[in-house]
């Protein structure tokens, strides 16, 4: 059996995770890497458009930011009032003027602000403030024209770093996850399975986690986000577990010795 109809099979079927308990150790761990894959595609495609729309986003802030300088702490421009251009999740704010105040941008929800002697970012009703002065900002819009573009031209090479270490990340994750069902396991073993070594009871615990694990990211990549999702997932998990375990064969009886 291959490991893609490893992966079907174990979507469903106890009796046949059972089969897999004498499955190499190097297979397991590719197998889990692979279940990963899968099961990450559709947030990895989400991640991708996400950061995708921050460059756009990016591109056109900057074409509607006029010229502007900020030396010795201070923003200056020709502008002689504010300008405010206001999307549907994000309000970029721009004055030289000092006309607005800190309490003036937050009223506008999520908002990159440049004011006359800081930055503010809001976002989610959290508030950043950073002033020019005490970080020794002293830049141009040319400048940052420059530093983007740059950015902008690596765009591919950065998603794919955020891209593999968010899949790593979630692998390294999903391996304790088999960990620690893998203990579980140790106590359900003594009264269905006894025989099972626990590299045994890893090996079984790597492939029972493809349901619930699938499961979840189906339900994440339609929007419906259930409560206690974590303990669904753990009870999914033990349930299919068990049942693994019910199918593991019982050991084979050594015939009794013929008396003389």
């Amino acid at each position: 059996m291959n490991i893609f109809q490893q992966f079907f099979k174990s979507l469903y079927s106890p009796p046949t995770i059972a089969k897999f308990r004498m499955a190499k150790i190097g297979r397991t761990i590719l197998y889990v890497f692979l279940l990963m894959l899968i099961a990450s595609i559709p947030m990895l495609i989400s991640l991708t458009i996400s950061i995708n729309s921050l460059f756009q986003a990016g591109d056109r802030y900057i074409e509607e930011m006029p010229e502007f300088a900020i030396t010795d702490g201070v923003l200056e421009s020709d502008m002689d009032e504010p300008t405010i251009n206001d999307d549907e999740d994000m309000t970029l704010i721009f004055d030289s003027t000092g006309e607005l105040s800190a309490s003036d941008v937050e009223e506008y929800g999520n908002v990159v602000a440049l004011l006359e002697r800081e930055m503010i970012f809001v976002t989610g009703g959290a508030s950043d403030r950073i002033s020019y002065q005490e970080f020794g900002i002293n830049v141009s819009k040319a400048e940052i024209e420059s530093f983007y573009n740059t950015l902008d031209d690596l765009s591919f090479l950065i998603i794919a770093v955020v891209l593999a270490g968010f899949y790593l990340f979630n692998t390294a994750l999903k391996f304790v996850g088999i960990f620690a069902l893998s203990v579980i396991a140790l106590l359900i073993k003594r009264k269905k399975a006894p025989q099972l070594s626990y590299k045994q009871l890893w090996v079984l615990s790597a492939y029972t986690v493809t349901l619930p694990t699938i499961l979840m990211a189906v339900l994440e990549s339609v929007g419906l986000f259930i409560p206690f999702s974590f303990a669904v997932y753990w009870i999914i998990a033990v349930v299919m577990m068990n049942a693994v375990l019910n199918h593991v064969p019982a050991p084979r009886q050594q015939p009794a010795e013929l008396n003389d």
